[in-house]
């Protein structure tokens, strides 16, 4: 792993002079015990020497020791390759000055034998090399201290806590580097001769790694974008923000409300607050409050910077189970119908600091003097703000003050009224003099059409109107900016107008630059990669032994369909996404990148939009400009519909359909456009019910009223959407885009359509991950009997959908049958793509669930081994899908003796690490790891560390997905059972009955049937009873479980289960111990892994 001390630093052979050195001075300090050169001589070389061997320690460590002591990443190594080259140069030199020395002193040693005794030329300080070496000697020793310390740091980085900070070994190297640094620099540009670019070089190298990796307190910093570069202003108000949150008398959560009119500046004054004492706290956060799905896409977002579920819960626990102190900013608070107290997480912890033009809201500060009302800036400071807005260089004339004192006067002194004005005026809309003429005249037509719209529309409420006059004047300065975009003929200044449109539409945080390329480009991808599957069916379907041809009316149907496609309007695009030219996918994407960076600028210049950082090409809008571009009074609901699809369109064009897109890095970028799909298909439903408003409003009319159908853009569009979604948590609203899909492909295309088939597939999923297993199970046998009509029992869609049906089929304890279909699936697979394909190697993984809960653990064993090495090579050892066969792997093993229990510890621990690294520590795939690792230590006897994991880990499961969820049930039942083995018997069996309750298996049972997860827990709790004593109810649940079993297994199986033969006999032991009168027993069930 640091492969950059495996090459030759140079510190062997430099402790080999060094040695020699050494020698030669304590052969003189032998002689001349008196001479003071000679001792600090010495002990110099021995601090040389110290430096030197902790570097060679280090250099040969990989080659001593076979596991590095934790791995780095590509810039850590970027760093380390960097510190390493400066310690090999400076090493070689420090070998060149070594001899010089070493030279140097056996000279003087040959002398003072000579003459006998040491003559004052011949002492150390007399020689005319001996300052210059000492002096170059020492500050390359403090160089190598240096450089030791920033290796030392970049092998500790990753030592962290849970909430990520360092530890204090690497928080002390972090110190000692930068101190060091600090006394090394200024001894750089001295006199010494021997001073070259190779020490300012190394210095440089470890300064860089002190960048790298930080020792500052604040750890996460999130609130979307920077504060403005001429914020000016405002003292006394973050004086006061100070002073609050500075209370130490308050023990409860410390909350401070800016409440004010809109344009006041309040987000701006809590952005610059939260800059400003940012290493005050361990973490930053921003919630958007102006709406309730807002704030539960922010707090999301919050969930994923915490590793947790990316939900408002997990995010709200996550807060409030921090140590260390953070600041959470819920702006824009102002929405009557959102309850603040709903956005608040729970607890004492945390500052949180709250903007809102709702003057109630000052009710929520506890701390200082609880809230601020922001007013209009004074003079000075709106003066200062709009000259610095406007980039008018000091010294400032008196007429610019004069004409800017009259602006300002006249746009209330509003803040963000008067940063877009100087913008205006920079941009050279209108100069000085010039700026209110252009002022009234957009007053004069906002107030006009305001007064229309105001007329036409008997729903609007006095508090609108009341927004729309406090809004007046930053409304008017928007379209001053704005008027000089449209006016434009540059397709730069087209471009960005069509950007503005489209982003009022977007969550206006966040907006990623790569979602509008990937909106361009992706449709060319979908094409290659739609001609790449045309040629594999070709070949596959020669492979095939039996082929159905397509019926006559299937073949109608696509054929009308595809002509339909073709005869459609094209969806709706900005310009710049557009590739008239027909590109290729290279060339398109430059053109693309070019353009839009091109248009952003026009925004940016203009402050309509804000680059969030430098490095990241991501963007935010002002939720007040974000609201005008909307509501332009030019802006009709026929307009906003229009450019609302636009935003829909590209959001959805962004996201790819599988098998594409499926690396982590494409996962993220998609959940990142949760909050943008929540916030466009909200003003998608907003603007469809303002219509139906408007035509129900109207006079009756000769001509029919159109009504919007579900066609086939909203139908890709659906699709697409509900994949981020599924991959979100959201399957609720994903499974509703997913039915109307489905009922759409079906009334087009039938139901045996290949498109019908796999919409209905990923619907199927998103049924089992609501726990409704039931429905998915049963809907995915209608499918195998359309597969199997339409396409033959060998076609590669046909043998999927068997082998996901004898997946559902095993869960649900139909085993007879899940074995036939897997085997036919296997065989089938093999047949057509090979034994090492990874659908193949997919349905052997499936054909071994069903062995282990047949209890045929050996045999499921061997095949579990089959799928994950072949998985291995295939997809890499850290694929999700690899690790989930590594896992089922452990848990067959785990049956098979203690001998293979160090080896299963070592799967689940590889397994769980790499989930954690890339789903986050709550996803449900990571809690499942953690029990059955939990599971493994049971096995091994730490009970004690096994409870304590699987506790935490069911906790968050029960938050993320409700106390019913088959996951959540399964992981109680192997939690109780760890505690019975810890002799907590009456707290195990509490959770047992909650467990056994039957009714919360209906959905993933077959009806009025059992289900195999709740006889594991009836099977565990006789073992739990027994234990007790309680043989009697031990006795009649396992009778119970002896006419379960005549219901399980399909066609009788269940009754030939192993475990019914375990069960009969435990029925025996327990009547032989009640009629001997046994008081307990240690009971030691041989229980399956699972059913």
């Amino acid at each position: 792993m640091y492969e950059p001390f495996a090459n030759n630093l140079g510190t062997a052979s430099l402790l080999k002079h060094l040695n020699g050195a050494r020698r030669s001075v304590e052969k003189l300090n032998d002689a001349s015990s008196l001479e003071s050169e000679v001792t600090d001589l010495l002990e110099q070389i021995k601090d040389l020497i110290a430096v030197t061997a902790s570097l060679d320690d280090l250099a040969t460590a990989e080659r001593r020791f076979s596991k590095p002591s934790s791995p780095l990443s590509a810039v850590d190594l970027v760093h380390l390759h960097s510190v390493c080259g400066s310690t090999a140069t400076l090493t070689q030199e420090c070998v060149e000055f070594v001899e010089l020395l070493h030279s140097g002193l056996e000279d003087v040693i040959r002398e003072r034998e000579i003459i006998g005794w040491a003559t004052t030329d011949s002492r150390l300080g007399s020689q005319p090399w001996y300052n210059e070496l000492y002096e170059a000697l020492k500050l390359r020793t403090e160089v190598l201290q240096v450089l030791l310390l920033a290796i030392n740091l970049l092998r500790y980085k990753n030592d962290t806590d849970d909430d990520g900070n360092l530890s204090a070994e690497a928080r002390s190297y972090a110190s000692r580097l930068q101190y060091q640094i600090v006394l090394v620099s200024p001894k750089l540009g001295g006199a010494d001769k021997y001073s070259t670019a190779v020490l300012r070089k190394a210095v440089a190298a470890a300064t860089g790694v002190t960048m790298h990796v930080p020792i500052s307190f604040n750890k996460h910093f999130a609130i979307g974008r920077s504060v403005k570069s001429f914020y000016t202003g405002r003292e006394t108000q973050m004086a006061k923000i100070e002073t609050a949150f500075e209370d130490t008398a308050c023990n409860s959560q410390k909350r401070f409300v800016i409440y004010g009119i809109g344009g006041s500046g309040k987000t701006e004054l809590a952005l610059k607050y939260a800059e400003s004492y940012q290493q005050k706290y361990w973490g930053v956060f921003f919630v958007d409050g102006s709406s309730r799905k807002n704030a539960s896409g922010s707090y999301s977002e919050i969930a994923t910077i915490g590793g947790v579920e990316p939900n408002e819960k997990a995010a709200k626990n996550w807060l409030m189970t921090r140590a260390l102190p953070w600041l959470l900013i819920i702006d824009s608070a102002d929405d009557d119908e959102v309850r603040l107290e709903d956005l608040l997480p729970a607890g004492t912890k945390g500052c949180i600091l709250v903007t809102s033009r709702n003057p109630a809201h000052k009710s929520y500060g506890t701390v200082g003097e609880k809230s601020l009302e922001l007013l209009p800036m004074e003079s000075e400071e709106a003066n200062e703000l709009i000259l610095r807005a406007a980039h008018e260089p000091s010294p400032w004339a008196k007429a610019i003050k004069d004409s800017a004192s009259i602006i300002c006067q006249a746009l209330g002194f509003l803040p963000l009224a008067l940063v877009h004005a100087g913008k205006a005026i920079l941009e050279g809309s209108c100069n000085w003099q010039e700026y209110l003429g252009f002022y009234e005249k957009q007053m004069q037509r906002i107030r006009r059409t305001r007064l229309h719209r105001r007329d036409k529309s008997l729903s609007r409420n006095r508090k609108c109107s009341e927004e729309d006059a406090d809004n007046m004047n930053v409304f008017a300065s928007y379209e001053i900016l704005y008027q000089s975009l449209e006016s434009s003929q540059e397709q730069s200044f087209q471009d960005a107008v069509e950007l503005l449109h489209m982003f009022s539409y977007l969550h206006f945080q966040n907006i990623r630059l790569d979602i509008l390329i990937n909106a361009a480009t992706n449709p060319l991808k979908e094409t290659k990669q739609r001609e790449k599957e045309a040629g594999e069916n070709k070949e596959l379907e020669k492979k095939l032994a039996k082929i159905r041809r397509r019926t006559w009316s299937s073949w109608l149907r696509e054929q009308a369909y595809g002509l339909i496609q073709y005869l459609d309007t094209p969806p709706p695009l900005p310009a710049a996404l557009k590739n008239p030219d027909s590109l290729g996918q290279r060339d398109f994407e430059d053109e693309v990148h070019v353009r839009l960076g091109m248009a952003l600028m026009v925004l940016v210049s203009r402050s309509l939009i804000t680059k969030q950082n430098r490095l990241e090409s991501r963007y935010s809008m002002h939720p007040l400009v974000h609201k005008w571009v909307r509501e332009r009074p030019e802006m009709s609901a026929s307009q906003q519909a229009l450019w609302c699809q636009v935003t829909a369109t590209v959001l959805a064009r962004s996201i790819l359909f599988p098998p594409l897109g499926d690396s982590e890095n494409e996962r993220s970028m998609r959940r990142e456009l949760l909050p943008h799909i929540i916030h466009v298909r909200s003003c998608q439903q907003g603007i469809q019910d303002r219509l139906k408003k408007n035509r129900a409003g109207r006079e009756k009319s000769p001509w029919p009223m159109i009504e919007t159908n579900f066609g086939r853009h909203q139908a890709l569009e659906a699709a697409r959407f509900s994949r981020v979604y599924s991959e979100c948590g959201s399957f609720k609203d994903a499974l509703e885009l997913q039915e109307k899909v489905r009922d759409f492909v079906i009334q087009a295309l039938g139901e045996e359509h290949p498109l019908s088939i796999q919409i209905t597939l990923f619907l199927t999923g998103t049924l089992w991950e609501l726990s409704r297993v039931a429905e998915a199970t049963k809907l995915q046998r209608r499918l195998y009997d359309v597969c199997v009509k339409s396409l033959g029992q060998d076609h590669p869609l046909t043998l999927r959908v068997t082998d996901l049906l004898g997946s559902s089929l095993c869960f649900q304890g139909g085993w007879t049958e899940s074995l036939a279909l897997h085997q036919r699936a296997v065989e089938g697979l093999s047949r057509v793509f090979g034994d090492d394909h990874q659908n193949t190697l997919k349905a052997i993984s499936n054909l071994a669930r069903v062995r282990l809960r047949s209890m045929e653990f050996k045999k499921a064993s061997e095949l579990h081994l089959v799928a994950w090495r072949g998985m291995k090579e295939k997809l890499g050892e850290s694929h999700m899908d690899t690790l989930i066969c590594l896992e089922d792997l452990a848990m067959s093993r785990i049956r098979l003796g203690k001998q293979h229990l160090d080896e299963c510890h070592e799967m689940m621990t590889f397994v769980l690490g790499h989930r954690r690294k890339t789903l986050g520590k709550e996803q449900p795939y990571t809690l499942l790891a953690i029990c059955n690792l939990g599971r493994v230590k049971s096995a091994m006897g730490n009970h004690d560390e096994a409870a304590r994991m699987m506790k935490d880990a069911i906790e968050v499961a029960k938050r993320n997905l409700g106390d019913d969820h088959f996951g959540v049930l399964a992981g109680n039942t192997h939690y109780a059972q760890v505690l019975v083995h810890l002799g907590r018997c009456e707290e195990a069996e509490e959770i047992f009955r909650k467990v056994v309750a039957k009714p919360q298996y209906k959905k993933a049972s077959e009806e009025d049937g059992e289900h195999p997860d709740r006889m594991i827990a009836l099977w565990y709790l006789t073992g739990c009873l027994e234990k007790q004593g309680k043989f009697q109810e031990a006795l009649e649940i396992c009778e119970g479980l002896v006419v379960s079993l005549q219901e399980i297994g399909g066609k009788g199986r269940g009754t030939k289960h192993k475990f019914a033969a375990l069960v009969q006999e435990e029925v025996s032991k327990l009547e032989e111990k009640m009629q001997n009168s046994v008081q307990s027993a240690d009971a030691d069930h041989t229980v399956p892994a699972e059913l």
